[in-house]
């Protein structure tokens, strides 16, 4: 007889997890096999772990007291749970009748190691994923069925090449095999593709089970759009450097991005998506010098990101912005070098450099916010200090 396990990542999640809890332990209590729930918080500073721990006792709560990303908070559930099959849910999502039992069924077809749901938008009526594609040589992930009236040709199960996260079953063996979810897809977006791709590359197959459904409130945890679109651009660039042989990247994916890049970069004011292209390379140098790639590839997959990245707006000016080392906004960010006559150092220098003032400025405007609510604090306290000793007696 089978076991599951279902792991639901939680940050901020007060919003959904009562709902989502409430429909989840109705199927855990009536399956016919073993079943439990770990829901796995990620530092949340709202009343949703409150909300786990008083309103629902069967489910197990692990807090992390950070956010850890949505695979590292998956990888910690993975490691505490039990079961044959192992699922992870978002915390956005209500599964309908039939949801686990599918999935768990699913993966006990011969060479099956990773199953998916349909899932439909609160509506009940739309297709949000029914299975995915993605599209080379940008690595584009697709969801099937995106926005289509939910209609038989979405009824039919199928393999696909991946299936979202937000609800995503695999055996134990696989995740032996595989190996955990990869965080260095943090905060999310690309990890759950990565898993299946990794999968599949080890001979067992993903399947698209329409029988499992459930309701999907879409972007429950990423509500900014800029930060969104900052980590699905920097979850893509990562895919595409595990995935694609370097010379494809060199060849097709850096021109296909060239023309993609004014849809990718669409209000991006200030350089907060943009940078994602600069932050892939550290993810370079790791992930091909792993594979062993040349020093001349890598070389020229550094200029070719750098050269993906338009300047990187300065701060704005401010009594203290340009203390120390970081200097005005139109100033020069770097002083002149020799390695400036080499055209492949020299544009990865001065783009590597422009990312760590990005980042400097960034830290500098969050640390005088932190010292404007300090003297603010100190402030209120004074005045009550004084209030105190006014009231003392002569």
């Amino acid at each position: 007889m089978p076991s599951a396990s279902v792991i639901i990542p939680l940050w901020n999640g007060a919003q959904w997890i009562r709902p989502c809890l409430t429909a989840l332990v109705e199927q855990t209590e009536a399956a016919p096999f073993a079943a439990e729930v770990v829901v796995v918080d990620n530092g949340s500073t709202d009343s949703s772990p409150a909300i786990v721990e008083n309103d629902f006792p069967t489910v197990r709560l692990i807090t992390n007291g950070r956010n850890l990303g949505f695979a590292g908070a998956c990888n910690i559930g993975l490691a505490a749970v039990t079961g044959d099959s192992l699922v992870l849910l978002n915390q956005d999502t209500r599964v309908q009748p039939g949801w686990l039992t599918a999935l768990v069924s699913a993966l006990q077809e011969t060479g099956v190691g990773v199953a998916g749901s349909l899932a439909l938008l609160d509506d009940g009526k739309t297709v949000q994923h029914a299975g995915g594609v993605v599209d080379w040589p940008l690595g584009i992930a697709r969801h099937r069925g995106y926005g289509e009236p939910l209609h038989e040709r979405w009824r039919e199960s199928c393999p696909v090449q991946f299936v979202t996260g937000a609800s995503l079953a695999m055996r134990r063996e696989v995740l032996e095999r595989v190996g955990p979810l990869d965080e260095n897809f943090w905060p999310g977006y690309f990890e759950d593709v990565d898993f299946c791709w990794r999968s599949q590359e080890i001979g067992y197959s993903v399947v698209y089970t329409a029988d499992s459904t459930l309701l999907h409130a879409e972007s429950g945890s990423f509500t900014d759009s800029v930060y969104t679109a900052w980590a699905r651009l920097r979850g893509r660039l990562r895919f595409c450097l595990k995935h694609l042989p370097a010379q494809d990247f060199l060849d097709k994916f850096l021109p296909a991005e060239t023309t993609y890049q004014p849809t990718v970069l669409a209000g991006d004011h200030h350089g907060q998506i943009a940078r994602a292209y600069l932050e892939a390379v550290p993810m370079l140098f790791a992930e091909w010098g792993m594979r062993g790639e040349s020093a001349a590839q890598i070389g020229e997959a550094m200029a070719g990101l750098a050269r993906l990245c338009p300047p990187l707006m300065a701060a704005q000016p401010t009594a203290s912005a340009h203390s120390g080392s970081i200097p005005a906004p139109g100033k020069p960010l770097l002083a002149p070098s020799r390695l400036d006559r080499l055209p492949l150092l020299g544009t990865v220098r001065r783009a590597v450099h422009r990312l760590a003032i990005f980042y400097s400025e960034r830290r500098q405007r969050e640390l005088l916010g932190l010292i404007r609510q300090d003297r603010a604090y100190i402030q209120q306290l004074e005045a009550e200090v004084s209030r105190l000793q006014r009231a003392l007696p002569d």
